[in-house]
């Protein structure tokens, strides 16, 4: 064949491919066209399609179909569920020719996504056996690009951008999808990759398989199981495993509220399985660790019914550190000085709160056990009980902001120089304020508790704290062989806080008060009865009413620590040898605004000699002045500020006792 003829066949060809083209793109009518997808659309899915501009074929060797304003949404609602500004697809040329838009791939320009639960599907797209007047349409997408997304969960929240996402098929015919995305989140970038179902398996009846891994800001996500009805967002069935630099992030941005309801932990590793088989999206099969042994180890396993809501907590916790440090921090507290730490718990959600059942273990050498729940609507409420081995109050610190350092005008200012006046009593503010940020309801038991140089054995209490009154109430308690009782109120819910504190021991052994002191042996009974107000030690021992009377059995007295007792008792009896034999001694004191009268109130009796005292203690200038008198013998006075008082033997002459039984009068004065 001739080569003209060639391209005389060529042109021929070339001719009927241009008008066959140019037919189809001229039957191509876009409000026909466009009416049947909605159509179709709507019968799969029960949702409504529409567009706000023109559908447009643009004649090429690579031919491309354009859609403008188009938007997916529920009959009758207002925002659509699904808009996207502009789609651009590229349609085969040779199935073109016979009026078949056959399309390979596809840019969707801006779409908005409001995921929200869709009707169920009522079948198949059908789009290749069209109406008249309309092409047959044919998907064998081969790629589907998309820019510039966002993804809306509420209006009034951040939204996820998805930057640049790119979506292809196993073949052109169709297959699972595999998936490439990227964007930000509350201002941190993301990325995520992985494969879906096949396209056309959304509008079936079977579960949607996908198999996805994302990352953002130092998390790793990965998700594997399917979802039975994707567009109705049910029958969520999925695996997944997390790690990362700090759970409460991720659960922030995975939009659960216990995100704001954790402290920070640390690292984290995370498996369970993503299900709403009981109704809300929860989560079953956890099992987590995080933080980490030197500062904080936490494990959890159990399940959380509903995430969004943080119902259905059933966790088993065990919590484990080389020290006390990290586990008070999350609290928010100064931690005390303790070895290191084992706790075992069970946690789970109440009303507005959460429940820690069956704690058990040890924080250094202490044993601890009990049962916690923490109510947080309005002010919160800790309830529950807990038995301690041992427990020293003064090796815990509040958190700053509770410690009570901001000004109080009925307290006086410190000067910014320090005044040297040999006061001992200090003006700094008690942590009154700490009462006022949360409510109490608390049984108490600890097996060694430490007061200053005092231990006391098989202690109980009830503390109660309701609207900053704090009730301490059913306190029992031994020393040595005794027993003692009382209770204790703190209200600092008025404009001036107030404290009051009964207590009645019997049998005490008040060698033990002040740990290895100057005392051994020395049993006797104690009651007590006080009461104050004010912000401030110093201001509470001006305003101090109430009495206190004691009585004291046989106890030997030695030198040691500053020795006072043993002077001043040794300066009133000549023949006093070291250690010092009491027969016995007796207190009656009251006191009215400050001042603590002891008009023959103090007595005690020694071998050789029975001393007889009296004066008085103004807590409000804090000093003391008490004249003692030995029977048949000169006395002296004791006199100073409180914290250094010294005898005087050159004061005013105190008259000698003439009282054989110091002890008995005293403690029957106090009756």
């Amino acid at each position: 064949m001739r080569f003209s003829s060639v391209l005389k066949i060529v042109a021929a060809l070339v001719l009927a491919v241009a008008v066959a083209l140019i037919a189809a793109s001229k039957s191509l009518d876009s409000a026909d066209y466009q009416a049947f997808l909605a159509r179709e659309v709507g019968r799969a899915s029960g949702l409504d399609l529409s567009f706000s501009g023109p559908t447009k074929l643009k004649l090429g060797l690579r031919p491309q179909l354009s859609f403008t304003g188009l938007s997916l949404s529920r009959p009758g609602s207002g925002l659509p569920l699904l808009y996207i500004d502009r789609i651009e697809a590229r349609v085969a040329l040779l199935p073109l020719m016979f009026r078949e838009l056959r399309i390979e791939s596809a840019t969707l320009q801006r779409p908005i996504l409001r995921p929200e639960t869709m009707p169920r599907p009522g079948g198949g797209l059908d789009l290749i056996r069209p109406a008249d007047k309309v092409p047959s349409t044919r998907l064998a997408v081969a790629d589907i690009v998309v820019e510039d997304a966002a993804i809306v969960w509420r209006e009034s929240e951040p939204h996820i951008d998805v930057v640049r996402a790119r979506i292809r098929p196993e073949s052109v015919e169709g297959g699972p999808l595999s998936l490439m995305a990227e964007g930000r989140w509350n201002g941190n970038a993301f990325e995520i990759s992985g494969t879906l179902g096949p396209a056309a398996a959304l509008l079936d009846a079977k579960p949607y398989p996908l198999r996805l891994k994302g990352s953002a800001s130092g998390a790793v996500v990965v998700v594997r199981g399917q979802v039975a009805e994707p567009l109705a967002g049910k029958g969520i069935d999925l695996d997944v495993k997390a790690q990362g630099d700090e759970l409460a992030e991720l659960l922030k941005r995975a939009g659960s509220d216990l995100g704001d309801r954790i402290a920070a932990i640390g690292p984290y590793k995370l498996s369970a399985r993503l299900s709403d088989a009981q109704g809300s999206l929860g989560l079953t099969d956890i099992d987590a660790v995080m933080g980490r042994r030197d500062s904080l180890l936490l494990s959890v396993k159990g399940s959380a019914r509903s995430l969004t809501r943080t119902a259905g907590l059933d966790l088993a916790l065990v919590a484990e550190a080389d020290g006390t440090g990290a586990l008070f921090r999350l609290l928010g507290i100064d931690p005390p000085a303790a070895g290191p730490v084992k706790l075992a718990a069970r946690l789970s959600d109440i009303d507005n709160g959460w429940h820690l059942a069956g704690i058990k273990g040890a924080i250094g050498r202490n044993d601890v056990a009990g049962d916690l729940s923490l109510v947080q609507a309005g002010r919160p409420r800790l309830s529950g009980r807990l038995a301690l081995s041992s427990l020293t109050p003064a090796e815990i610190s509040l958190p700053p902001a509770l410690r009570g350092t901001e000004a109080n005008p009925l307290v006086p200012l410190r000067p910014a120089i320090p005044v040297v006046d040999g006061r001992i009593l200090s003006l700094d503010l008690l942590p009154f304020e700490a009462l006022k940020a949360f409510d109490l309801d608390l049984s108490l038991s600890v097996a060694r508790l430490h007061l200053g140089g005092m231990v006391l054995s098989d202690t109980t209490a009830h503390l109660r704290l309701d609207a900053a009154r704090l009730t301490v109430g059913e306190f029992s308690a031994r020393l040595g062989e005794g027993s003692l009782k009382g209770e204790a109120r703190v209200d600092a819910a008025a404009r001036v806080p107030s404290v009051a504190l009964r207590l009645a021991g019997i049998g005490l052994d008040f060698a033990r008060l002040g740990g290895a002191g100057p005392v051994t042996g020395g049993r006797g009974d104690l009651v007590l009865d006080i009461r104050s107000a004010g912000a401030s030690p110093r201001v509470l021992a001006g305003n101090l009413e109430g009495s206190l009377s004691l009585v004291l059995g046989q106890a030997t007295l030695s030198r040691g620590g500053t020795d006072l007792p043993f002077q001043v008792i040794a300066a009133l009896d000549a023949d006093a040898e070291e250690p010092l034999l009491l027969r016995c001694a007796a207190l009656n004191l009251s006191v009215k605004d400050g001042l603590i009268n002891a008009d023959r109130g103090i007595a005690v009796e020694t071998i050789r000699t029975a001393i007889m005292g009296s004066g008085r203690i103004d807590l409000r200038t804090e000093t003391i002045d008490l004249a003692l008198a030995p029977r048949g013998g000169p006395g002296l006075r004791l006199r100073g500020m409180l914290g250094a008082p010294t005898p005087d033997a050159n004061g005013p002459p105190v008259k000698p006792s003439g009282e054989a039984a110091p002890c008995a009068a005293v403690a029957k004065s106090s009756r």
